[in-house]
């Protein structure tokens, strides 16, 4: 039976990475090559090269790379086996059935039968259907986000799924209590499986929403309503970050799909890296309480890291966006979207309303010239010194020197050099694989002085192509547009290697020669000149011959 190993290999050489790459980015074309912006760093120049022949990525700008399965697993952030599935899936390719279980297969399994238990239970519960109805809810959201409610006892299911305590504190969802009479929110990884949940209080119990244990479910790692938005947030570059489940059910079932929610005003640095994969634009929608502002500007802060372009949805009359929504549609929604402030905007009025009532300016100064110094374009940055200047009436000259960053004193780093000629002979040797044959024999591992090409060598001489994909910089010279001459320089280089690779040995050889001479180690001595003349042989005939 064929494992997943020998089917992997076999799908990746009949798919063709451009195009199934072309489903998350926008791919041009660059000589023999393929181009785009990075999902997996802030990238303003196409960084991220394709090789349609090799079947590989690289990113010269983070490093990262490898095969198909390599950028599913990235950006899905899936195993290697869902990644094969993936990616078969797109192919319409069946899949094999192989001899193996996933650790926890039956976790993910009996998450979707208990989503289902809940959900049925809910639809028995007339007063909180009713309760959603008049928040916006109907059947339509309950079914797409599998929305249940916790009965007080589930000791029948449980005996029926065979799940004791011990099982169920593996789920995550243990103890029960906890989520007992509580409505039920179920939370997709990026891939679409159920790995926790949320559970509301409806009679006014603290905390507000309980969550599952942190078993397979990161909070900080995961974004409701992703695996649901991820199409339209790649479709427009856009998405729309909220606080509450409530909020992207509401948006989501009246169009706005491109939602998300960080589960709270804790927008962590995981989150904005896995939302930088699919978008470029993100729209901030917090609650407008004092939480909501603190949040949005902390979201801001992480954000800004990722490059994003940045916009903030201010909703009047002090409504939570599913509110809003509600009571005024999904257009007046859209157009506030469409007037949303930026970054700087947004938050030099909240310095203003911060300090409105302070006695001097000064604090609302300083406050500005924190703003200030978030800009980078120094013709904006001047551009913002002169408003605040206006405002404060404190001259320019004074608020330019206050913001100028003092310089620090740079620590000496001392890098590891690399040899070009090295660099050059590995492109050709990785490039042409017909001229590795030709003298893999006759050069080894020790011509190299730069570890990293040292070890390179090893891998190209010893290692198969599946592992080599793995290596950062076998795809960073495999993608390469280095310019390589003909077959006769191809040559020339291994003579000049070969020649460099004999002088340190020879300067090597007289230093022990030094020592051995000094010490009067006869036998030695003369072992050493023997070599040494053998080297002297070799430089010479190097120096006449071709190789």
């Amino acid at each position: 039976m064929k494992n997943l190993i020998d089917f992997a290999e076999e799908l990746r050489e009949k798919v063709d990475i451009v195009e199934f790459l072309s489903q998350y980015l926008a791919i041009k074309r660059r000589g023999k090559n393929y181009v785009a912006l990075c999902p997996f760093h802030p990238d303003k120049n196409p960084s991220l090269n394709i090789s349609r022949e090799k079947g590989l990525f690289h990113c010269f700008g983070c490093g990262a790379g490898g095969t198909i399965y390599h950028f599913v697993m990235k950006i899905e952030n899936v195993n290697f086996e869902r990644a094969v599935e993936i990616v078969a899936n797109w192919a319409k390719v069946e899949i094999p059935q192989f001899d193996y279980v996933k650790k926890n297969d039956w976790i993910y399994k009996f998450h979707e039968e208990i989503a289902d238990y809940f959900k049925e239970n809910l639809f028995k519960n007339e007063n909180l259907l009713n309760y959603l109805k008049n928040r916006g809810v109907e059947k339509e959201g309950i079914e797409k986000f599998k929305i249940g409610y916790a009965p007080p006892n589930i000791d029948d299911f449980l005996k029926e799924k065979n799940i004791d305590e011990k099982k169920l504190k593996e789920t995550g969802i243990s103890p029960y209590r906890n989520f007992s009479k509580r409505l039920i929110f179920p939370i997709r990884s990026i891939s679409g499986k159920i790995v926790g949940f949320s559970g509301r209080a409806l009679e006014g119990e603290e905390p507000k929403y309980i969550n599952s244990q942190e078993v397979i479910f990161k909070k900080g790692e995961n974004l409701y309503g992703l695996y649901e938005g991820k199409e339209e947030i790649l479709k427009t570059k856009e998405v729309v970050l909220v606080e509450g489940y409530i909020d992207v059910i509401l948006l989501h079932i009246n169009g706005i799909k491109n939602v998300v929610s960080s589960m709270g005003t804790s927008f962590t640095e995981e989150q904005g890296k896995i939302l930088k994969r699919f978008a470029d634009r993100l729209y901030i929608s917090f609650d407008p309480d004092t939480g909501g502002i603190e949040g949005t500007k902390r979201a801001l802060e992480i954000s800004e890291k990722y490059n994003f372009e940045i916009k903030i949805i201010i909703i009047p009359q002090n409504l939570d966006p599913d509110e809003y929504l509600l009571k005024f549609g999904k257009e007046s929604f859209i157009s506030l979207m469409k007037n949303s402030y930026d970054a700087i905007t947004f938050l030099w009025n909240e310095s203003e309303n911060k300090h409105k009532n302070d006695e001097t300016v000064v604090p609302l100064t300083k406050d500005l010239l924190e703003i200030a110094k978030r800009i980078k374009d120094p013709t904006k940055r001047f551009e913002i010194i002169k408003k605040i200047s206006e405002r404060t009436h404190f001259p320019e000259e004074v608020l330019l020197e206050e913001i100028k960053e003092k310089k620090t004193k740079r620590e000496e780093i001392i890098k590891e050099q690399e040899n070009i000629l090295e660099k050059e002979f590995l492109i050709y040797i990785i490039k042409n694989k017909e001229y590795f044959d030709l003298i893999k024999d006759e050069i080894n591992e020790n011509y190299f002085q730069t570890i990293k090409f040292r070890e390179l060598f090893i891998k190209l001489k010893y290692s198969s192509e599946f592992i080599l994909m793995e290596d950062n910089l076998y795809r960073e010279l495999a993608l390469s547009n280095f310019e390589l001459g003909p077959k006769e320089h191809f040559f020339d280089i291994i003579k000049r290697l070969k020649f460099i690779y004999l002088q340190n040995l020879k300067k090597e050889l007289l230093i022990n020669l030094e020592k051995a001479e000094k010490e009067k180690k006869v036998d030695l001595i003369d072992y050493l000149k023997l070599k040494l003349i053998e080297i002297e042989k070799e430089i010479k005939n190097l120096r006449y011959k071709e190789v």
